[in-house]
């Protein structure tokens, strides 16, 4: 949330300050004229000349001076609002920040600013309370803030933002949301920063549903390379993921563009070796370090991933030379095992439509329907046929939901490149 700068509030105070008027006679007068006005004491009236002359002439010395002369006097509420009000236009222009919380404050208790600078004045406290380390402060006036105006997102961020501070997580989620909600009712787009606050603060805070929902919001959202990074790496943190649905997530971050490093590619590889797959296995090396994701000195200097590499390689040819009998016996045999097997070796050589023929074929003979809807899913998104691929997702049920959710999201959004860098200034 943008609040006014110093000047520009302060401007707005003194603008907003009454015109003080000395002796009983008079102020009964105006009072008479118009009893909406504010209702000053005949002692403050007079006490306050001084410190308001001095301020209109941003004559902050005198006007320091004059200050508690005016303070003692006031005894009416508009008493003690309107020297509050001149404390802080006082600190405003003297940098005074500790004055000027104590100023706020008296504005507040004072129960007579409008509800606009009251907003105003409460964001302002809010931020010098928090850039002091005062984080209870802050969320008291974070707080009230929300309450004023409960549809402004950036105020509940804001008030987020505090409690994350404070350590106070699970507090924090619901706020982040409840601006998320309110952006979207108002037909608005959501910023990105919300999002990946959300997503923050549900990692922090170890929880894996939420890790869920705010990661497929935002690759929703921004499904940029560096976002989908951010989420599938979250998303595999947070979730105790069986061997086979770590695998299809890092399919996902092999497509979205997200694997960065020689560990990244390590493990994807060994583990597709591990599952049989040594085209996948070997197609992966080679694409990181064609890509420069992996230096191709690694493979001289890391033992581990040469040995995949090696062991990889040494077994395409005959494993390749296989399928097409494989697919015969997958095919006729009793159960769908063997066809969703064969069907992930196809996946693997990147055979798309021979891979998704067979996972039908293994979907009619009762293979486990979660994984391999999963994995069809997959097939038809890379081979072109993204609707086809949204609705297998689509029935994909138990752990391996929010894997496909992820999956249904890249079909439909794609990859985009990771944003530019900010100009300098």
């Amino acid at each position: 949330m943008k609040f006014a700068s110093t000047t520009a509030l302060a401007l707005s105070l003194a603008l907003g300050a009454a015109t003080l008027t000395a002796g009983p006679a008079l102020a009964k007068k105006a009072a008479a004229a118009d009893p909406n006005k504010p209702q000053f004491s005949p002692a403050f009236a007079v006490a306050a000349q001084p410190l308001q002359k001095a301020l209109q002439a941003k004559d902050f010395a005198t006007a320091k001076t004059a200050l508690p002369a005016a303070q003692a006097a006031a005894t009416t509420p508009d008493d003690k609002y309107q020297v509050a009000l001149m404390a802080l236009i006082l600190a405003q222009g003297t940098n005074d920040t500790a004055a000027e919380m104590t100023a706020a404050d008296g504005v507040i208790a004072s129960g007579k600013a409008p509800q606009d600078q009251l907003i105003q004045i409460l964001g302002v406290k809010g931020q010098l309370a928090y850039n002091a380390g005062n984080m209870q402060a802050a969320d008291a006036a974070f707080t009230q803030l929300v309450q004023l105006k409960p549809t402004d997102g950036d105020s509940a961020i804001l008030l987020a933002q505090v409690k994350t501070r404070e350590g106070r997580g699970t507090e924090a989620l619901p706020i982040v949301d409840q601006a998320i909600q309110a952006k979207k009712a108002a037909g608005q787009p959501v910023d990105e920063d919300w999002y990946r606050r959300a997503l923050g603060i549900a990692y922090d805070a170890k929880m894996p549903a939420a890790v869920q929902k705010y990661g497929v919001e935002l690759v929703e959202a921004y499904p940029r390379i560096d976002l989908w990074r951010i989420v599938l790496q979250t998303y595999r943190d947070t979730s105790k993921l069986d061997p086979q649905t770590d695998l299809d997530t890092l399919r996902l971050m092999r497509v979205s563009g997200a694997l960065a490093g020689e560990r990244d590619y390590y493990d994807y590889a060994n583990m597709a070796l591990n599952k049989g797959f040594p085209g996948e296995a070997k197609a992966v090396i080679d694409q990181g370090t064609s890509s420069n994701m992996v230096d191709a000195k690694a493979l001289a200097t890391s033992k581990a991933l040469a040995e995949v590499k090696q062991v990889a390689g040494s077994k395409v040819a005959a494993d390749k030379a296989d399928l097409p009998a494989s697919d015969k016996r997958a095919r006729a045999a009793a159960d769908g095992k063997q066809a969703l097997l064969i069907g992930d070796a196809y996946l693997g050589y990147g055979e798309y439509a021979k891979a998704a023929d067979l996972y039908k074929v293994a979907l009619q003979k009762g293979a486990d329907a979660n994984v391999t809807n999963l994995h069809l899913g997959e097939a038809l998104a890379q081979g072109g046929d993204k609707p086809g691929a949204v609705q297998a997702f689509a029935l994909v049920q138990g752990p391996a939901a929010p894997l496909a959710h992820y999956w249904s999201v890249w079909a439909s959004k794609g990859a985009q490149p990771a944003a530019a860098p900010a100009p300098k200034q």
